[in-house]
């Protein structure tokens, strides 16, 4: 997520204080996890944009078990059978001031293996479109160090085949409302948000295909064609502060997903999408810009980031260990 001189900060001027980036990566808590999780406190202003094209390095050699216990990834498989190796890439535009839009789009490269076989897969993944509402203005507040912001958003699955082993990704319909709160220190460069909200798993699996498998003989494919997933409690946490006069941004972040239903039965390995997952993820990272583009009508941001993330705690899914590198580039006028 990010922001820039929104107008509800504590300062009127914010063009001039490096709290305006302080920002620019909370949305990258979404991409640290299986499924995105929106849910932040700040709009961009109108008719600024941002891009981010980011890279995953994605390992686990163990996962945890319906009931919480570690087990082996895979049966009898030492290191890591599991390996993600992803693209992304994410933008969001200022519609107006109070409202943002956001899109993404994955790239989804997946390896896993078991005693037997190694699988892969590589094709898009689920897209997500949604928008975020600044809330506080709707009630006449005046400009403070505090947003508050509706976040609603769908992700639809881009065509890919849903029991391919391993799967782009679940291959149906989601649909979710987040509620984000967020307060700067300005004049600090800093900042801490939380968010919470609802994931709905729709059983429409229109935008995605399933192919006949005969189990035994195929070895790429599960027969699971439309698999019932439960709907998910989500959660963000994440502050922030720059140095260097905006050239350094350091980052500590948390995110969950919760599911309503308990978790009863595990996932196959090599379709590691499960159907009920309730986990934790923390971890933390740093973007450097190191130069400002002029531009005739305004400025434009780059920046370099790196995060890093471990699984504290899991059921029915993977223990993994998640590295992302990211480029990207903000407009602001």
């Amino acid at each position: 997520m990010l922001f820039g001189k929104p107008r509800n900060w504590a300062s009127a001027n914010v063009r001039k204080t490096p709290l305006c980036l302080a920002c620019l990566l909370c949305f990258f808590t979404a991409l640290c996890s299986p499924t995105a999780l929106l849910g932040q406190a700040w709009t961009m202003p109108r008719g600024e944009h941002f891009l981010k094209v980011t890279g995953s390095s994605i390992t686990a050699a163990n996962q945890f078990s319906f009931d919480g216990r570690t087990l082996d990834f895979a049966n009898g498989v030492s290191g890591n059978a599991f390996r993600d190796e992803s693209l992304y890439l994410y933008g969001e535009l200022g519609l107006f001031n109070n409202l943002t839009v956001v899109l993404s789009l994955p790239y989804k490269r997946t390896f896993v293996q078991d005693l037997a076989f190694k699988y892969e897969t590589a094709a898009l993944g689920s897209g997500t479109i949604g928008v975020r509402l600044a809330l506080l203005p709707l009630f006449g507040a005046r400009p403070s160090a505090l947003s508050l912001a509706l976040n609603l958003a769908t992700s639809i699955p881009l065509g890919y085949t849903r029991n391919f082993a391993p799967s782009a990704g679940p291959g149906q319909v989601d649909v979710q409302a987040s509620l984000g709160l967020g307060v700067s220190f300005y004049p600090t460069a800093a900042y801490a948000q939380i968010s919470a909200g609802y994931r709905y798993r729709s059983s429409l699996y229109a935008f995605s295909k399933a192919v006949s498998c005969n189990v035994g003989n195929d070895i790429n494919c599960i027969r699971d064609l439309e698999p019932t997933y439960g709907n998910e409690l989500i959660f963000t946490a994440d502050t922030g502060i720059m140095f260097l006069n905006g050239m350094l941004f350091f980052q500590a972040l948390a995110n969950g997903v919760w599911s309503v239903d308990e978790p009863v039965v595990g996932f196959t390995a090599i379709n590691p999408i499960p159907t009920r997952q309730r986990y934790i993820k923390a971890g933390g990272g740093f973007t450097l810009y190191p130069f400002r583009i002029t531009r005739l009508y305004g400025m434009a941001d780059l920046g370099f980031g790196v995060q890093y993330f471990l699984t504290p705690y899991g059921r029915n899914t993977i223990e993994s260990t998640d590295l992302f590198f990211g480029i990207e580039y903000r407009v602001r006028f």
